[in-house]
């Protein structure tokens, strides 16, 4: 007598189960698949975009690039003055632990201000479309259809760089260097002088670390959320307006098992 859910556990409907349920799961990730390949290319459908289309997502991107201007530039500005700043402080330091002969805080002070320095100058490097890819944009010529096709083409391409930028610095690469930098350089003092100026040596483990997890968590992070509201709008009109272009799945059930097929 069947009583049913005590019917899921026969034998043989869990093997007539399992591969339905393996079929469906790999239809559904094939759709999606191919409907995230379509929406991720924003460059390919360009082309065939109507010169208002084309208007519109420049000043799109031109926004994005506005809206997080501000904060990327205070961030940079900050922390590479900050940076600096601990350089010239530690540096001075070291020269005055040097007058007065006391080694151990000439290395961590001379260590402390290394680093310090090694990443004003990286944050001065670095590119960042963030605080310059609006103006940069706006410059572009945009007198003709294609002179606007082609603005587009460079929007994109820096609205893409500067995601790729900003989910870097957001990344906890620079605080796993931190820890490593700050341990490396106080063990060695710890060592070679123990037991001198142990405030110090803490300060060596501890700065460094501390410092770096407030540069990554407080890092401009709006570009990667506009880059990926953008792919999905940027040939909207080309791949969510034309059925064909997605595969069909077609599956039906007759007492023989099921027929089941995918169409690209």
């Amino acid at each position: 007598m069947w009583n049913g859910p005590q019917a899921l556990s026969l034998p043989g409907f869990q093997r007539s189960a399992a591969p339905i349920a393996a079929l469906l799961l790999v239809a559904a990730a094939l759709l999606g698949l191919a409907g995230r390949a379509s929406a991720q290319d924003p460059y390919a459908c360009i082309d065939e975009l109507s010169d208002e289309a084309v208007s519109y997502r420049i000043r799109t991107i031109e926004k994005s690039f506005a809206d997080g201007r501000y904060k990327a530039l205070g961030w940079r500005i900050g922390w590479i003055a900050g940076y600096a700043a601990t350089a010239g402080v530690q540096g001075a330091l070291a020269v005055e632990a040097r007058q007065n002969d006391r080694p151990w805080d000439r290395f961590a002070f001379l260590y402390q201000a290394a680093g310090g320095a090694a990443l004003a100058l990286g944050l001065a490097v670095i590119p960042m479309p963030g605080v310059w890819g609006g103006k940069r944009i706006h410059k572009q010529a945009a007198d003709t259809p294609e002179a606007r096709r082609d603005k587009l083409r460079y929007a994109t391409r820096l609205l893409e760089r500067g995601a790729l930028i900003q989910e870097m610095l957001g990344r906890g690469e620079l605080i796993g260097l931190a820890v490593v930098y700050g341990t490396v350089g106080g063990t060695v003092k710890a060592v070679k002088w123990t037991g001198k100026s142990r405030g110090n040596t803490a300060l060596m483990y501890v700065v460094p670390p501390v410092l770096a997890t407030g540069t990554v968590l407080s890092a401009p992070g709006s570009l990667p959320k506009e880059w990926e509201s953008y792919r999905g709008i940027a040939c909207s009109g080309r791949y969510y307006d034309r059925g064909a272009d997605q595969p069909k799945l077609d599956w039906s059930l007759s007492p023989t098992g099921i027929r089941f097929s995918i169409e690209f």
